[in-house]
């Protein structure tokens, strides 16, 4: 006899999960199980018991962009038992507008690459995310006001500190420790309010004209940033990038999500770390 052929094996599916106001966990299941165990970041918190939603109070309020994990226990009527670890991260309320307004895709160790965003608007950048495609860095909290800048030095730190400007402006100097290089002459730049959010901005740049981005991966990112309506159009040439010319932003933060954005910068005339001039590479 099969005395599992009338017993209910399947698993219980998380639909849903978030946080309220930074610390309240909201849950919630396919059906009603029972929680009988629950871990914050480690620390054991009061099972909520038989349900199929939960709300449980965290011991303090995350800050935004803080990321912890959540593990917890559930149990369904017929004993079975399931473990579930997730992450959840702080949100942030005042996200900037903000744009990517200068890029090193060539760097060297003298030259190393970086991204500079530019602060459109006043706010806090916790939890706001910078990806190439392949990795992603996840900025801290910087109150910030507009015409402030944020430098990232990519794979090659930097000592370099903050300071303030001679227009009364900050820039911010981070490091981003990327386990490599930007992807050189034909990639993508994404900046995210958080980490899985919405796309604040992108830049896409090809030195292969038509060919460009023919690679599956990079062509479905592209039609993802074209349908979200990040980017229209052509990708901008980055055939004459080199290490010491740069892409920069028209000054002034122009936006129209294309490459007319963006220009080559004369070789020694990037402006990382202060608002861009408009000194473009003439062949």
């Amino acid at each position: 006899m099969d005395l599992f052929h009338s017993a209910d094996m399947t698993l219980p599916v998380v639909l849903d999960y978030s946080l309220k106001d930074n610390r309240i966990f909201l849950i919630e299941f396919s059906e009603t199980v029972d929680m009988t165990e629950i871990l914050f970041s480690g620390e054991v918190l009061d099972p909520p018991g038989l349900g199929k939603s939960f709300s449980v109070p965290l011991p303090y309020a995350l800050e935004p962009g803080e990321e912890k994990r959540i593990s917890f226990t559930v149990e369904k009527d017929n004993g079975s038992l399931t473990r579930v670890s997730l992450r959840v991260m702080g949100k942030n309320p005042d996200i900037p507008k903000v744009l990517i307004n200068e890029v090193s895709i060539k760097g060297t160790s003298a030259s190393p690459d970086r991204i500079e965003l530019l602060i459109m608007e006043k706010g806090n950048v916790a939890g706001m995310r910078v990806e190439d495609g392949n990795w992603g860095y996840t900025l801290p909290s910087i109150e910030v006001k507009k015409d402030d800048l944020i430098l990232i030095y990519w794979d090659k730190p930097t000592t370099r500190r903050h300071y303030l400007r001679s227009d009364g402006k900050m820039t911010y100097i981070l490091n981003a420790y990327a386990p490599s290089t930007l992807s050189g002459t034909e990639g993508l730049l994404i900046l995210k309010k958080e980490k899985d959010g919405e796309t604040a901005d992108a830049l896409l740049y090809s030195d292969k004209g038509e060919a460009a981005f023919s690679g599956e991966e990079k062509k479905s990112q592209r039609d993802g940033l074209i349908a979200l309506g990040q980017w229209e159009g052509e990708v901008f040439d980055s055939s004459l990038v080199t290490s010491s010319r740069v892409i920069a932003r028209l000054p002034g933060g122009v936006d129209s999500d294309t490459s007319e954005d963006f220009f080559i910068t004369q070789a020694r005339k990037s402006s990382f770390g202060e608002l861009n001039s408009y000194l473009p590479y003439n062949e």
